[in-house]
């Protein structure tokens, strides 16, 4: 299933400049120009519920951007169309659509959304690499890919392990004087896996671990439970509305002020509004980064285009996903119009400083420690502000 594509407003003149952070500033334009060759890189993305098309939108949206811009900024050879491909949440499907790339010589490159689950990633991947297709992941889901010897993948945030590590450096450090944690998800392979890595790296005792949908009743119960436990922080793995219904049971079935930290799903306007005043003092890791106080001036280029195109600030996710597009730009910036150009540029571009950070890619693909970041968020005032602690730099 195609994606529809949104076609963007008409960017500000600083959108050239803005181009310069994912390529070298273009050379001169030529008096007799070459036809624009038309290439396209697929956005592979979990369209199944509103939530996790919602989730996806911010890095589809960023990815977008950059292809816009570096059209716009000229001297760019070739015109570049993002075309997102479902998965449905399904193996099955995602390999379907990575067959469905193999099979077209335009596609020139993938990026995977943020949500994309290891069980999708890996059967997009068995397809895509032995056909050279460049793969991005923006996913921190699935840390055993880089084991399984893919020439054409890489990814581009901090992977899920370090996510879990993060999210117990702060658990550890909650002085509460309750004891204990509550580990607590929606069931989901993601919500599992998170779980799984934040249990793996904690010291504070876990005194409670449960797995819920949490419509409205479930939530009643899983607040009755977390106040019998008597635990001093709670920990949710799944996502951002079922999250916030929980956080408000807790709210309500006892007002006392019980931690809760969540991984990067739950980090998204939905939470906020859903959650309301119980929201607040909540905290978030995600491997991603937010620009909305950066004083450099690409980041608020960014921001400002962001905007003028959606509608909205830049959410989870999109400066990494322009900054995997702003890969591709580069690698597509001497001329290559084929994959296997694209892929040997990309293999030769083991550092890339992009709005995010610096990436320094290892030889299986993961981040390299050093630019592998996990941050930490706290919903203040129905806003999620970064947290400077310890615990944010942790897994860095």
């Amino acid at each position: 299933m195609l994606r529809p594509t949104v076609l963007g407003a008409a960017f500000c003149a600083l959108a050239t400049a803005a181009c310069t952070a994912v390529a070298p500033t273009p050379g001169p334009s030529s008096t007799s120009r070459r036809p624009v060759v038309q290439l396209k890189v697929a956005f592979l993305e979990d369209l199944s519920s509103d939530e996790a098309a919602t989730r996806s939108a911010p890095a589809f949206q960023g990815a977008k951007l950059a292809f816009d811009t570096a059209a716009l900024g000229g001297g760019f050879p070739v015109s570049v169309e993002l075309i997102g491909l479902d998965t449905g949440g399904d193996a099955a499907t995602a390999a379907a659509a990575a067959r469905e790339i193999v099979e077209d010589p335009s596609f020139v490159g993938t990026i995977a959304a943020p949500s994309l689950t290891e069980r999708e990633q890996a059967a997009a991947g068995n397809v895509l690499d032995p056909a050279g297709v460049p793969t991005l992941t923006l996913s921190p889901l699935g840390p055993n890919l880089s084991k399984r010897g893919w020439t054409a993948w890489r990814r581009t945030v901090a992977e899920l392990t370090l996510e879990g590590r993060a999210i117990a450096a702060f658990v550890d450090s909650v002085p509460s004087p309750r004891q204990g944690a509550c580990v607590l998800g929606d069931g989901s392979p993601g919500s599992r896996a998170l779980l799984g890595a934040v249990v793996a790296s904690i010291t504070t005792a876990v005194v409670l671990r449960w797995h819920t949908a949490a419509a409205e009743p479930a939530s009643v119960r899983v607040a009755g439970a977390v106040s019998n436990a008597r635990c001093g922080v709670m920990v949710w793995g799944g996502s951002s509305t079922a999250g916030a219904l929980v956080r408000l049971g807790l709210y309500e079935a006892d007002r006392r002020r019980i931690a809760f930290v969540g991984g990067d799903a739950i980090k998204d306007p939905a939470y906020l509004s859903v959650s309301g005043r119980a929201g607040l003092g909540t905290v978030a890791a995600c491997p991603c980064t937010d620009l909305s106080t950066s004083t450099d001036l690409a980041s608020q280029r960014f921001i400002q285009d962001y905007q003028a195109d959606y509608g909205l600030p830049p959410a989870a996710f999109s400066a990494e996903a322009w900054d995997a597009a702003g890969m591709i730009v580069r690698a597509l910036r001497p001329g290559g119009t084929s994959r296997a150009e694209v892929l040997a540029a990309l293999s030769e571009m083991d550092r890339y400083r992009g709005l995010a950070g610096t990436y320094v890619f290892q030889p299986d693909g993961e981040l390299a420690r050093g630019s592998a970041r996990v941050h930490l968020y706290r919903d203040e005032g129905g806003r999620w502000i970064p947290l400077r602690s310890p615990a944010a730099t942790h897994a860095g």
